[in-house]
């Protein structure tokens, strides 16, 4: 069996209260970490009208499951990771606060120990466009289903709070204290995505992470004479909810494997990023879409 090196190691997973995070979550307590998640639950409002009847009901993907999704607690999560016998705390955080940062380093070494090993997962993602309101007509959509606007500069700030800001303070706080404390083998992984050099209809989205990927470039640089890998996952489409059904065929027949990711595909190559197998591996983006970009 593979020794991945993660045994009582203490790991960070931000947005995990569903999809990618949740899964990664799991992914290294199998490996025998200890595991912080993070979550956020967003309004339901800003996935446009839909009622709460709508969004208990939902069981297919799409933009009412997608919200449930997102709406929900991280006690689902935590109950699956205490069943594998793994220690585990959540918290619910909004990373565009900056005063939950340190809060969040905080307890961790107060409920788990010191960090190791930072994951980047938590992103806010709103369908924003320049075309102008006027061609977009009453309802517009992206991807069958999510509403779009015209930019703003609200929805614009908003993304960068969290995909851009938020991970780059996330990233300082996880330095300033593993230097301190003399620590060896850090990690940071970010998530990004495989529209971050352009994301038309997600405009804002695919900005803000592609800023977020030149940060992780720099802090790759910089701390890596500390013993800090710092690495980027960026994904292709995976299916956390928003997918519906009648356009997976359309993803898929471009996907050279043909099928749309899993939450599992993202948080293996996660934790291979984080594990002794990847020492040697600093200031990578890696691209886990199927083929899809190369």
């Amino acid at each position: 069996m593979l020794d991945t090196g993660l045994k009582d190691k203490v790991v960070i997973a931000t947005g995990a209260n569903h999809g990618m995070g949740a899964a990664t979550a799991i992914a290294f307590v199998k490996q025998g970490a200890k595991v912080l998640i993070t979550y956020y639950r967003f309004a339901a409002e800003a996935y446009g009208e839909i009622s709460e009847e709508e969004i208990a009901k939902a069981t297919t993907p799409g933009r009412a499951y997608y919200c449930k999704m997102q709406t929900q607690t991280a006690d689902h999560v935590a109950a699956a990771i205490e069943k594998l016998g793994g220690k585990c705390f959540a918290i619910e955080a909004d990373l565009a606060d900056t005063a939950n940062i340190p809060m969040l380093f905080d307890k961790a070494e107060q409920h788990l120990g010191p960090v190791d090993v930072l994951v980047n997962n938590a992103a806010y993602g709103k369908c924003d466009t320049f075309v102008p309101q006027s061609e977009l007509g009453d309802k517009p959509v992206f991807a069958d289903e999510l509403p779009m606007k015209t930019i703003t500069a609200d929805s614009h700030d908003a993304h960068f709070a969290v995909n851009s800001r938020g991970t780059a303070l996330m990233m300082a706080e996880f330095a300033k204290r593993f230097i301190a404390r003399k620590g060896k083998d850090g990690r940071i992984i970010n998530i990004s995505t495989d529209g971050a050099y352009y994301h038309p209809c997600a405009v804002s989205y695919g900005a803000s992470k592609l800023g977020m990927e030149s940060f992780a470039r720099a802090a790759a640089t910089e701390l890596g004479p500390y013993g800090i890998t710092v690495n980027v996952i960026s994904p292709g489409a995976v299916q956390t909810g928003w997918i519906v059904p009648r356009i997976i065929k359309e993803i898929e027949k471009n996907y050279p494997l043909r099928r749309i990711g899993k939450p599992e595909d993202i948080a293996n190559a996660i934790v291979f990023f984080a594990s002794k197998q990847a020492d040697w591996i600093n200031g990578q983006v890696l691209y886990v879409g199927g083929g899809n970009r190369m």
